[in-house]
């Protein structure tokens, strides 16, 4: 497995993501704009800070996907035999990729999901080896491998 690609392939999610979230940003506040020179009624008053709450969840998606970039070049994607942020670890055939959360992506016909160190199956899986079993939400597992 060529982790690099992985990293890769994280980054390019991350700066597509971006670059998505920012376009519908700049099409909602230009087609959002209230004239002041206009008689404004409740009804476009109220849209019109239902909008400012829409175009603030846009910016803190962006902010959020730039701290992942960020996330993503800070750590090392050398191999490791232990789970720590930049391992992939394999549970029940599929992969996790120790980064940022990222739902299902393929890379040379592998499917692999993103977690965070945040997320509580990490909490779990934190230092464990090959071979380790564990719990989660009263299920045991058996990790089969971790690069």
């Amino acid at each position: 497995m060529d982790k690099s690609k992985l990293k890769q392939a994280l980054i390019e999610l991350e700066h597509k993501i971006i670059e998505e979230t920012g376009i519908n940003y700049e099409a909602y506040l230009s087609g959002n704009p209230i004239n002041r020179e206009d008689v404004v009624d409740a009804d476009e008053q109220s849209q019109h800070w239902a909008g400012i709450e829409i175009s603030e969840k846009l910016d803190e998606q962006l902010l959020e996907h730039e701290d992942h970039l960020r996330i993503i070049n800070a750590i090392s994607f050398e191999s490791t035999d232990e789970v720590k942020p930049g391992a992939v670890v394999r549970v029940n055939g599929r992969c996790m990729i120790v980064a940022v959360p990222k739902p299902k992506f393929t890379i040379d016909g592998m499917d692999y999901i993103g977690i965070s160190s945040s997320a509580p199956i990490y909490k779990t899986l934190e230092g464990k080896k090959a071979g380790d079993t564990f719990s989660f939400n009263g299920r045991e597992f058996k990790i089969e491998a971790v690069d």
